[in-house]
């Protein structure tokens, strides 16, 4: 964002290529003074290594599926597979405001807005590529774009747009492959799921084929936010629009616990007090039980005494376990049943030593029925 008076942030990244394949090396963000370096390996706050999850001066960076996902209060989203693809989304605050490569936003669309020069032409290149290997009928960027996969795509975005710099990626293409296209179509898919569209799986494997950890599996469409063994239930409440990744399939959930891939919710180990149970497992506390059940804590409540204490003559603690502190100077009512069973009461005092402190009063001496009485003290029942 660029104005004259005040840049409320910076974002700029530095680009490798390595064989003819190009990525994002590094990013750099400055957001309101806060300076934000990311690389593969690692993540920079004001010159400080941090770990994500990450929270602080209104900033927040998570891990989302195979992305990370910067987010500022002052109205910016940054995502980065920390491969070749970014993506900055921004408030309608900043229309008009910027500039740089991802434009001014300003609503007029303008074709090499801020880089004007020549592009050679490479259409034989393009002919003769086509030609050597793929049906001379077929033109492989307009089959992929418009095809089945992409059909709800189609009213969202501009597809001719894609399918030009599908076309001048092939042409440039270093290697003897259709691996430089895969990147433009991969954007294309994440720009339609980020406008409401439902692409559907393109990759094949021997086009752009993409690996998954563990037993997780590709999708082009797939919720950001991933059922876990210690969230069940978190892609039901997930308003962020479908991301491509790898996921896990139908039926199970991330392994957060062990980091072991996809297993079914029933299986899931739970934890508690930093120890791990497995499923069935159980722990016990005076109170209650409780036992592993599908990553959850099932619990049964126990009969045990409740107690009551009093600390200090003003240190409260309730049969609940509530603390409290009391000051008084009154006799007061400690417990009662409500059907009148018992009563105790309490005087408290100001301490003979301390005019802010109180305490228990007692004389040393013991009653029963108003009469005095010798410890021991038994009573039949």
């Amino acid at each position: 964002s660029h104005n004259d008076h005040y840049e409320n942030f910076n974002i700029q990244l530095q680009r490798q290529e390595i064989n003819g394949v190009i990525t994002i090396k590094k990013l750099t963000m400055k957001l309101d003074g806060v300076v934000v370096e990311l690389a593969n390996a690692s993540i920079i706050v004001n010159d400080k290594p941090v770990s994500i999850p990450f929270s602080r001066a209104g900033i927040s960076i998570r891990k989302s599926v195979s992305y990370v996902k910067i987010k500022a209060k002052l109205g910016l989203v940054v995502m980065w597979n920390q491969k070749d693809a970014l993506w900055v989304e921004l408030d309608a605050k900043f229309k008009n405001q910027t500039c740089g490569l991802c434009g001014d936003f300003n609503g007029v669309q303008l074709y090499d807005e801020f880089i004007k020069r020549a592009t050679p032409s490479c259409e034989n290149q393009v002919q003769c590529k086509y030609t050597v290997y793929f049906d001379p009928q077929t033109d492989l960027c307009k089959n992929l774009l418009s095809g089945p996969a992409f059909l709800s795509c189609q009213n969202l975005i501009d597809t001719d747009s894609f399918i030009k710099a599908c076309v001048q990626d092939l042409c440039k293409c270093n290697s003897n492959s259709t691996s430089c296209l895969c990147s433009t179509i991969s954007e294309y898919s994440r720009q339609c799921a980020h406008t409401g569209g439902n692409p559907q799986q393109w990759k094949t494997a021997q086009l752009c084929a993409r690996t998954c950890p563990f037993n997780m599996e590709y999708r082009e469409c797939g919720s950001p936010c991933t059922d876990t063994c210690t969230d069940l239930q978190r892609s039901q409440v997930c308003e962020e629009h479908c991301i491509d990744g790898c996921f896990c399939p139908p039926g199970t959930v991330f392994d957060d616990i062990s980091q072991n891939g996809c297993i079914a919710a029933d299986q899931c180990s739970c934890l508690h007090n930093g120890n791990t149970y497995k499923p069935g497992e159980s722990y016990s506390t005076t109170c209650r039980s409780c036992t592993c059940t599908q990553g959850e804590w099932i619990c049964k409540d126990l009969d045990c005494p409740g107690i009551c204490s009093i600390l200090g003559g003003s240190h409260i603690s309730t049969y609940d376990d509530k603390t409290y502190t009391f000051h008084g100077d009154c006799s007061y009512l400690l417990s009662k049943v409500m059907n009148g069973t018992f009563i105790v009461l309490g005087d408290l005092v100001k301490c003979e030593k301390s005019d802010k402190s109180t305490c228990l009063f007692s004389n040393g001496q013991v009653f029963l029925n108003k009469q005095i009485s010798q410890l021991p003290l038994f009573m039949g029942e």
